[in-house]
């Protein structure tokens, strides 16, 4: 398999790999279910803003996962234009390798959250910057250490440029 091949194949997975996981989760989940009772209530209010932070999250992945998708076969229509120079050529299969990079890093800064307790995370990686958005309606310093040591053991970056936003 030819390498653009192989980033075309890499990001329809991810798409695919997160669509599933969002099926499965929400057809795995307890069903929300009102008797009436004010305790279950509230606990169907819990839910329903739990349900709309999942929706945000998955969301985002998927617009992310679109948007590289798009950008690559961008990136690819350049690579095998005859009329681009060698140096474009170059200069956009660079830019392929490094966007791809940085979608493997996000994923992974996600997974790891999610088996260090924040299991709705979302990451965004650049050459010089780190944004991860987490579920929590604030963060106690050690939660905020745990998830820039994260973001900075696979990213390399460090500490100072990593931006860390709770989204409730």
């Amino acid at each position: 398999m030819k390498k653009p091949q192989m980033i075309r194949f890499a990001a329809f997975v991810t798409v695919l790999a997160v669509l599933l996981g969002y099926v499965v989760y929400h057809r795995t989940g307890p069903a929300a279910v009102s008797t009436g009772h004010p305790s279950s209530i509230t606990t169907n209010t819990a839910e329903a803003k739990l349900t709309q932070l999942e929706n945000y999250f998955v969301n985002f992945r998927m617009q992310r996962d679109r948007l590289m998708s798009q950008e690559i076969a961008t990136l690819e229509s350049l690579v095998k234009n005859p009329a681009i120079s060698q140096s474009a050529k170059s200069e956009a299969a660079q830019t392929m390798v490094r966007d791809t990079e940085e979608l493997k890093q996000e994923m992974r800064i996600e997974g790891l959250l999610s088996g260090r307790g924040f299991p709705l995370a979302a990451a965004t990686v650049t050459q010089n910057q780190v944004v991860v958005v987490v579920a929590a309606q604030s963060l106690t310093s050690q939660d905020v250490a745990k998830i820039a040591d994260t973001a900075t053991t696979v990213t390399g970056l460090p500490p100072e440029d990593v931006v860390i936003l709770p989204k409730s």
